[in-house]
């Protein structure tokens, strides 16, 4: 579509957004706003006035956010005028450390740990670390280290943890960088070292991006706002999109003073806000700015719509917590029955993933299909870390943890004793494990039979490098190295049932068949890209968050970004929302507001919020009083049901007729 017919269907706080180019820009993005649609229009608009598409930058958080960017922006810009970079931040790290990491003493075929293999990491630490307290666990030092480098600042002795932490963080540092291995956090702490330390490398790309745009900035934390800076630099082209209003991941580090105090941080930043709201009848976004305006630490907004009042938003109190997940199957079953819309239209919301059990067994009873977003990854299946454990040594030589994974995946003969004999030989030589696997025989001690595994397991990975690196039917490639390490029958072998082998078995070739599919949608490809896909698709967390059939069962964090025409918030109730732990402490208040306020914002038509008089805790019943922020909604928006009340279809009919005319129109554009 035309560029300028783009800018005619858009209303004038998002064609003001869209047509200020140069300095600093804050949008301010309510729910439902249309945010995507102002980032990729003045995406557009910036190549169509005239700027070289390669120096656009726009930075988002997963991998589907970009994508989407991407395909609206494809649509708008054609002509050869080329493409933008549209990139998450650990992706665009990542593409800068593969060109320029050498300085900081890695080599350019480093990979990237998992949560799971970093935590192997420090436990192999802790065990040569001898703590007073054996109690401590990897995971949680593991978080604390995460933190530490996402503040950028050195570990602390400030509790026992915090003092294991200490001791462990140059220990682990010094350990990944030996095996030229990275974190997660690694990608964007040392591109900010890199910027830092190298102004010549900084200055590049500074030339490179000259017109930059960050999507959920109330999301980044203090790592990614210096990166930031650091790269807009004294041109200032900075636009940023967001929303404080729902900044809601301040545990894992987000700071919401970066988009608070972006004005200040900027001088003359112009803010354009963006009120309109596009998703939600009238009364639900009355509930949601009734809740969230006793927020101190905001900037004013309020949202609004022309879609008309809609219905109320329902409370629902339950006797305990079959009960309210009884009543809401019920509903869930009436609304389908008079309004004749999908399962996948209904989503129930809840403080986290171990609030599901009841809601799935009352739908099994109705016999309603649903989903659970959040289950465990893909990546994380034993079979798929085995496979990716063989590539990425075959990749990366120096990746002794990989190679200690593999050795025994399916077993080989080198069991723990010969392992210690040949680590030990590589740590007295500086050698690289791998490279002691190929002299297996000039280490003593060693038995023939084990040194002839671990000498072929060498030649193995050597052999597959080559074939690797020519980069072609690597899929196929994979599936021949599955075929001769017997992985399969490994597999057989090692479940019990012919079904979970079976399903095991389906995710091998699956895996392979990912391979190839990577392949044929990439010019460049290579084993190194593969696995940097597979590990950023992973290290995100990025769900296929609707894909499932069936009602979907969601968590607050979750739903993010998502929206469905009927909603029940579940479960509302003190010291679950907001939390215990946040029950005395105002920012944790606020923030707790703020995620009950994304979960209104969800609701498209309907809104249900629902609470207990008791819930079970601890194996006994305890009695629950209702959430502070349901009292925090004007009375006037609101109607308390009564339990056996069903709904009117005749009152409905004519939001329910709005409701389809509005998802018509809304597929049509």
């Amino acid at each position: 579509m035309d560029i300028y017919k783009k800018l005619a269907r858009l209303n004038p706080r998002q064609k003001e957004a869209v047509m200020h180019t140069d300095g600093p820009l804050l949008i301010l993005a309510g729910a439902g706003s249309g945010k995507t649609r102002v980032i990729t229009t003045r995406t557009a608009y910036l190549i169509h006035s005239g700027v070289s598409a390669g120096s656009v930058l726009a930075v988002t958080f997963t991998n589907k956010a970009a994508r989407e960017m991407k395909e609206r922006v494809r649509s708008m810009v054609k002509g050869g005028k080329g493409s933008p970079v549209i990139s998450t931040f650990h992706s665009l790290c990542l593409r800068i450390l593969r060109r320029e990491i050498e300085p900081l003493g890695y080599r350019k075929d480093f990979t990237i740990y998992d949560t799971s293999e970093q935590v192997s990491v420090l436990r192999n630490i802790m065990s040569d670390i001898k703590f007073y307290d054996k109690s401590f666990k990897a995971e949680s030092i593991l978080e604390r280290i995460s933190r530490t480098k996402n503040d950028f600042a050195p570990p602390e002795a400030a509790d026992p943890v915090e003092e294991a932490s200490a001791l462990s963080y140059p220990r682990y540092h010094e350990v990944m960088k030996s095996m030229n291995v990275l974190d997660f956090d690694d990608l964007l702490l040392l591109t900010l070292k890199l910027f830092r330390e190298h102004p010549d490398v900084l200055n590049k790309y500074r030339e490179l991006y000259r017109y930059i745009m960050v999507d959920e900035y109330q999301d980044t934390n203090r790592v990614q706002y210096d990166f930031i800076k650091l790269l807009a630099g004294e041109r200032r082209n900075l636009c940023v999109v967001g929303d404080d209003d729902q900044s809601i991941y301040g545990w894992r580090g987000a700071d919401i003073g970066n988009i608070l105090n972006f004005e200040k941080d900027f001088p003359g930043t112009v803010t354009v806000r963006l009120e309109q709201n596009y998703r939600s009848f009238d009364h639900i976004l009355k509930a949601a700015n009734g809740v969230i305006r006793n927020n101190s630490k905001r900037m004013e907004k309020s949202l609004w719509t022309e879609r008309g009042a809609g219905p109320k938003v329902n409370i629902f109190k339950a006797v305990d917590t079959e009960d309210e997940a009884d009543w809401v199957a019920d509903r869930i079953s009436a609304i389908k029955l008079e309004r004749n819309i999908a399962n996948e239209d209904i989503a129930v919301i809840y403080r986290a993933n171990i609030f599901s059990r009841p809601f799935e067994e009352a739908l099994r009873k109705q016999r309603i299909p649903y989903s659970v977003v959040g289950g465990t990854s893909y990546f994380e299946r034993k079979e798929i870390k085995d496979l990716a454990a063989y590539l990425k040594i075959i990749s990366n030589p120096s990746d002794n943890l990989s190679l200690l994974r593999a050795v025994n995946a399916p077993k080989r003969g080198i069991g723990p004793s010969a392992l210690t004999l040949l680590s030990g030989h590589a740590q007295a030589n500086s050698l690289n494990l791998l490279d002691v696997f190929g002299r297996a025989a000039d280490v003593a001690g060693l038995g023939q039979k084990a040194a002839a595994s671990a000498v072929a397991l060498f030649e193995l990975i050597n052999r597959y490098r080559d074939m690797f690196c020519k980069g072609r039917e690597m899929g196929k490639t994979l599936k021949a190295l599955i075929d001769e390490i017997d992985y399969r029958d490994y597999i057989i072998h090692l479940y019990k049932t012919p079904e979970a082998a079976y399903r095991k078995i389906e995710n091998l070739d699956g895996f392979a068949d990912s391979m190839s599919h990577y392949e044929s949608n990439e010019l460049s490809p290579s084993l190194q890209g593969f696995l940097e896909t597979m590990a950023l698709t992973d290290l995100i967390e990025e769900k296929d968050e609707k894909g499932g059939q069936g009602v979907t069962l969601i968590s607050f964090h979750s739903s993010k970004g998502l929206e469905f025409p009927v909603v029940f918030i579940a479960g509302t109730e003190e010291d679950i929302l907001p939390h215990k732990k946040s029950a005395d402490n105002d920012e944790g208040i606020e923030e707790e507001r703020r995620l009950f306020y994304v979960g209104i914002t969800r609701a498209m038509n309907e809104l249900f919020i629902t609470y207990t008089d008791h819930r079970l805790k601890y194996g006994k019943e305890t009695p629950s009083l209702p959430s502070r922020f349901i009292n925090e909604i004007p009375v006037d928006v609101t109607k308390a049901l009564d339990r056996h009340e069903e709904p009117d279809p005749e009152k409905d009919k004519a939001y329910v007729k709005k409701l389809y005319a509005d998802l018509m129109a809304k597929l049509a554009d």
